[in-house]
């Protein structure tokens, strides 16, 4: 398999770096507060998770590759625990116009790409009754330079889901901003994005996420991405959830 190489770090003075850091800060704590003002649950309502996750790139070409997910979300609210495995087949298109960036990162540089996959979602102490639910996940990514080198990220995605037999579809709108940067030596990715979701269970856009992270790389293999989120949901009181989470994303 031939390995992805890594994306160029963008290269900033010590007053730039200070000036993201703060731009980044203000978007986490704006994108909070709005999560706060629309929430439609009270606060002793909502409930708290911790989701670590592993995720695995395989290129096959310039063109595809293959996307591997497991995670394990723990519910410390009601002590309960939820796992997920999916695989996931990406393909990209070549930016023509800006032939420099063909063999960079796609989730960095890309100007457009798709996803095909399988999720099964189940709980671990019910493994022999089999999956809990069943997604066929279709999305387009789709990225946008802005000024200062930062990129504004849009995400339509569609999940045809079996649960318990009976099928429903799940659509969602992902919208967000991010920039790369180099401090001592080591590139993050900060980010900010919110995702609105409609189900066709409720015929609503029933459930909001708002989420502020930042991608760290550890070395040209492996990166690390912390984050924070919110969400909201007005047909559920167990969707009102305060997130955190912690993935692990290895390429080859």
């Amino acid at each position: 398999m031939r390995p992805e190489p890594p994306s160029r770090p963008l290269q900033l003075k010590n007053s730039g770096v200070a000036t993201i850091l703060r731009n980044y800060v203000l978007h986490f704590l704006a994108l909070l507060a709005c999560a706060v003002l629309v929430a439609p649950a009270r606060a002793e309502e909502r409930q708290r998770e911790f989701v670590p996750e592993l995720n695995a790139y395989a290129s096959f070409s310039d063109r595809t590759r293959l996307f591997l997910l497991a995670d394990l979300t723990r519910n410390l609210t009601a002590d309960t625990s939820e796992s997920e495995f999916g695989a996931h087949l990406d393909y990209t298109l070549k930016p023509y116009f800006r032939p420099e960036l063909r063999d960079a990162n796609w989730e960095r540089n890309r100007y457009f790409w798709t996803r095909i996959g399988y999720l099964q979602l189940g709980t671990p102490d019910k493994a022999r009754t089999g999956p809990t639910e069943r997604r066929v996940i279709l999305e387009l990514t789709g990225r946008m330079p802005l000024a200062q080198e930062v990129w504004l990220v849009h995400r339509g995605r569609v999940d045809l889901r079996d649960i318990g037999g009976e099928s429903s579809q799940r659509y969602r709108y992902r919208l967000g901003i991010e920039r790369e940067i180099k401090m001592g030596g080591i590139v993050t990715v900060p980010y900010a994005q919110a995702e609105f979701f409609y189900d066709t269970r409720y015929d609503s856009w029933n459930r909001q996420l708002y989420q502020a992270g930042a991608e760290i790389e550890l070395s040209k293999r492996w990166r690390i991405e912390p984050y924070l989120a919110v969400q909201n949901d007005n047909r559920s009181t167990s969707g009102n959830v305060n997130r955190a989470g912690l993935v692990l994303k290895y390429y080859r």
